[in-house]
């Protein structure tokens, strides 16, 4: 039976079930959210628009949520392709909204639970045959707009259709990473994940560790989410984890670490104090003032953080690679060392053996820690790189138990749980003891797989040239000294130009700027200025700025259409080199702007022309009229550094065109890229060079200026603010040139911003500023 989801009907408008129904909204899909009167159904609306982060790609996405209450519009359960339940964590209660809404759905609707570990047989009792056909666990977590993990389970008598529908719906419409799980206790994710939680509680408090130590040694040191562990228990709140951990307690008698997930002291007073972590404003931390404080694990009283340094940490903040990283913590012989291997390896002993119990394979398990918990690299691939022989060694050295099939691997000449095989990724599968290939869709284009096939033309330090086929060529950025922010540098640009060189030879046909790593471009080589500045290498420093420029307008007016492909953080010059493609297909989750002022500068490399073209197309405008609002709003967005914090919110504030493509499921990103590339190389011709930009001149500039001096003067703005915000307005305005009855061309805007730029490098306030970024990473105000 075929199964069409246009419209959902959500049950519980708490937070996490408001949050779910702005997601659906997110993704153009409309709601009916149910509470049991209708204030708390309109309070969860409400709060949509509150909630930082924003759970919403846009607040008028509000507007396709229908506030409901039981009394009222329970007919309107029949109006659902999707039922999902979002209740309070109770049986009882899940049963009495079961039995009230069962007469009222229609006979093809799909009935979910959010629940985060109740037993699907239990919860599929008080349902009729043909609706417990229907019914199916789907376990999104909190927030769904930014945690990709969904978990998936379905009972004995759950139609594959119905299950089918939902992991296709999930992965196209909602964008999700799905974990397909079996109805064990707390599902894959939170039963791994809370299990590194309680065993690093536990290991801390038993090696004298402080709360900020443990921090400081199990986040992004080592591809964990910045909030590790202490922080993230906090976020989550104390009371959430002691329910998840006692769940698996309860549940888990045949779990051999079973007693790990006893709740440890210090979380029993901080609960028992109602200290429940950042909803009470107190719990691991609090915070005095400016002064945040942590929680003493011995006796649960505050003090102030002290520094941590270890020889571990230092060993692996040298590395470049997360897997890189890992290994020198685990193997280092301080105090830091010993304790991350301990917390490590009994992770990784724990996800073994929790095969075939909650997985029948490696992959399911790795991407529920990954897209549930921030993980960089899950268990197993943090084993392959660290070394599988070589921590398995170590563990019996220390009278650790690995799991036999872990070992059985090992012996049978498989010395990885990865491989990379004649274009497949493959696992081993410990029931089938042999590789099998992991199909990752359709539409997961992996560049590391078409690399391995031998389609990568060049690499360079930081950027690479790929036959993605079919006439299209790609540009991948890998940036060799900062990976995970990929600042532009020389390689990157002469890996473009050459990309460029090969559209315009006919040997491809449309080309795509993108890449999988974990950020599209954060911006230009701060250093790499601040070195021209320290030599004052004027001519040198402004020859790199008019390459930019001229490589953006190559990107612009080349024959064949450049189609970009941005996520995530795409700032400064990340924006102005994907700005002239002829197209992009955004990652809905993108965190872009042109924060240049930021740094004492305005931008270098187009994007002062970019915008103003961009804001031009969006609204519609031609010859003067609307001259001064485009200035002004692009003012107003350059001067602020004002960062768009999604591709939706990018098109309103004019970084991407209303044009653009945006797509919710990340994984799918380079493969839409390709076939809109595909789409426009046949017939295509680039955009006309524009010499009649109209923009106010003389006269808008006064007006911005009287706006700069009246901010300066209420104390918003510094004496450097004022300068860059001048020649900021110069640019947007259209320099000497604009005017009511002049026109403008897009070479002059280059030129004067070009100009600009090089008179704000040599400022020592704009030095000043970035080096304070580059030492602080964050902006210097004087």
């Amino acid at each position: 039976m075929e199964y069409k989801i246009e419209k959902v009907a959500i049950l519980g408008a708490g937070v996490m079930g408001a949050q779910l129904a702005g997601h659906l909204a997110n993704a153009g899909i409309p709601s009916l959210l149910f509470d049991i009167n209708q204030e708390l159904a309109e309070k969860g609306v409400e709060i949509l628009t509150k909630l930082k982060p924003a759970p919403l790609y846009k607040p008028k996405n509000a507007k396709m949520i229908t506030p409901c209450n039981y009394d009222d519009d329970i007919e309107r359960i029949k109006e659902a392709d999707w039922v999902m339940e979002a209740v309070a964590e109770r049986l009882d209660i899940k049963h009495i909204v079961y039995k009230n809404i069962t007469p009222h759905l229609k006979k093809t609707a799909i009935v979910t639970s959010n629940t985060s570990g109740i037993p699907l047989t239990a919860l599929i009792e008080v349902f009729p045959d043909d609706v417990k056909k229907r019914f199916m666990i789907t376990h999104f977590f909190n927030p769904p707009r930014y945690m990709r993990l969904l978990e998936l389970v379905k009972g004995d008598v759950t139609s594959d259709d119905v299950y089918n529908t939902m992991a296709e719906f999930g992965e196209n419409i909602l964008g999700k990473g799905i974990v397909h799980a079996k109805d064990t206790p707390n599902f894959i994710g939170n039963r791994i994940g809370v299990f590194g939680m309680m065993v690093t509680i536990k290991i801390a408090k038993e090696m004298g560790f402080t709360v900020e130590e443990v921090d400081k040694l199990t986040g992004t040191l080592v591809g964990r989410a910045k909030s590790a562990t202490f922080r993230t228990a906090d976020v989550v709140g104390l009371d959430t984890l002691a329910h998840v951990a006692t769940g698996s307690y309860e549940r888990g008698e045949g779990d051999e670490e079973r007693d790990i997930f006893k709740l440890p002291d210090i979380l029993k007073t901080l609960i028992d104090d109602g200290r429940l972590g950042a909803k009470t404003k107190a719990g691991f931390y609090k915070k005095e003032g400016k002064t945040i404080l942590s929680v003493n694990l011995e006796n649960g009283e505050y003090g102030p953080q002290k520094k941590v340094r270890f020889d571990g940490f230092r060993l692996a903040k040298d590395r470049q690679i997360t897997g890189e990283k890992i290994a020198a913590l685990a193997f280092s012989n301080d105090k830091a060392g010993k304790f991350f291997w301990e917390i490590l390896s009994r992770t990784l002993i724990y996800s073994a053996n929790r095969i075939p119990e909650i997985s029948d394979d490696v992959v399911n398990i790795d991407n529920a820690l990954k897209w549930g918990f921030g993980w960089e690299l899950g268990p197993f691939e943090t084993w392959d790189a660290i070394g599988v022989e070589r921590a398995v060694n170590r563990m019996k050295d220390e009278g650790k138990a690995v799991p036999k099939w872990v070992e059985e691997m090992l012996s049978a000449g498989y010395s990885t749980f990865y491989k990379i095989e004649d274009g497949q990724y493959t696992h081993y599968n410990p029931l089938k003891k042999n590789r099998l290939s992991i199909d990752l869709g359709e539409k997961a284009l992996n560049l590391t797989l078409e690399k391995s096939k031998g389609n990568l033309l060049e690499r360079d330090w930081s950027a690479s040239l790929i036959d993605l086929g079919d006439g299209v060529l790609n540009v991948e950025y890998h940036s060799i000294l900062q990976p995970f922010l990929n600042p532009i540098d020389g390689s990157m640009v002469q890996t473009i130009l050459k990309g460029l060189d090969l559209l315009d030879s006919g040997k491809y046909k449309a080309m795509v700027l993108g890449h999988q790593g974990q950020n599209f471009c954060a911006g230009a080589n701060l250093a790499g200025i601040l070195q021209f500045c320290d030599n004052k290498d004027w001519k040198g420093l402004e020859d790199t700025i008019k390459l930019f420029q001229d490589l953006t307008q190559r990107i612009r007016f080349s024959k064949a259409p450049v189609v970009a492909a941005p996520f995530h953080l795409t700032l400064g010059g990340g924006f102005e080199f994907i700005a002239p493609a002829a197209h992009r297909v955004a990652a809905a989750e993108l965190y872009i702007g042109a924060v240049e002022v930021g740094v004492g500068l305005v931008p270098g490399a187009g994007g002062n022309l970019r915008l103003i073209l961009n804001l031009m197309e969006n609204s519609g405008a031609k010859g003067i009229r609307n001259a001064f609002q485009i200035s002004q709003k692009a003012f107003e967005t350059i001067g602020f550094a004002k960062v768009a914090t999604s591709a939706d919110e990018a098109k309103f504030v004019g970084y991407l065109l209303k044009t653009d493509t945006i797509i919710l499921n990340n994984d799918h990103r380079i493969w839409k890229a390709k076939q809109k590339a595909m789409e426009l190389m046949e017939g295509y011709k680039p955009p006309e060079y524009r010499d009649d930009i109209k923009l106010p001149g003389v006269g808008g500039r006064t007006t911005l200026k009287m706006a700069i001096k009246g901010f300066k003067a209420q104390g918003k703005l510094s004496d450097h603010d004022e300068v860059i915000g001048n020649k900021l307005a110069y640019i947007l305005t259209g320099g000497d040139k604009a005017g009511l009855t002049k026109s403008v061309d897009e070479q002059y805007l280059l030129d004067i911003e070009r100009e600009a730029f090089l008179s704000l490098a040599a400022e020592p306030l704009s030095q000043d500023r970035i080096q304070f970024m580059l030492k602080k990473g964050k902006p210097l105000r004087n």
